[in-house]
C-alpha cells in the first residue's frame, strides 16, 4: 500500500480517517519521500516543531521510497490533471511503479483513470 500525505495526516490525528489509514501500516507499506516531506511541512505550518514533525513521520511503520526518473516522468505527465499537487503525483507514480494500491483521503482520486486501485480513508 502506498500512503498519500492525507492518510499520514489522518494517522497523526490531523484529519479524519485515522482507523482506516492505521489499518494499513506495516506489511510493506510505503510512502514517497516527496509525500513524507509534504507531511512534515504541513505539521510545521500547524505549529509542530520541526524535529517533532520529523520524529512523528519517522515513527510510523512506513518505508520511505526515493523517486526514480521514471516516476519523475510520470509525475510530470500527471501534471495535466487538475488539482493534483506535486506530492500527489509522486504518490500515484510510486504506486503505479510498484503496482500497489494507493491510500488517500482525497475523494477526487476515485474519479481518476489510474493504473492501480485507490482506497479512500473517508
Amino acid at each position: 500500500m502506498v500512503f498519500d500525505a492525507s492518510a499520514i495526516m489522518a494517522i497523526l490525528g490531523m484529519e479524519a480517517g485515522e482507523k482506516q489509514a492505521s489499518s494499513h501500516l506495516g506489511d510493506g507499506a510505503v510512502v514517497s519521500v516527496v509525500n513524507a516531506g509534504e507531511v512534515i511541512g504541513k505539521l510545521v505550518r500547524r505549529g509542530v516543531p520541526f524535529d517533532r514533525a520529523v520524529e512523528a513521520v519517522e515513527a510510523l511503520d512506513l518505508t520511505w521510497v526515493q523517486p526514480d526518473p521514471a516516476q519523475a516522468r510520470r509525475a510530470g505527465e500527471l501534471g495535466a490533471v487538475k488539482n493534483l499537487s506535486l506530492a500527489d503525483r509522486f504518490c500515484i507514480a510510486l504506486g503505479e511503479a510498484r503496482n500497489e494500491p494507493l491510500l488517500t483521503g482525497d475523494r477526487d482520486w476515485a474519479a481518476l483513470d489510474l493504473r492501480v486501485p485507490t482506497e479512500l480513508i473517508r
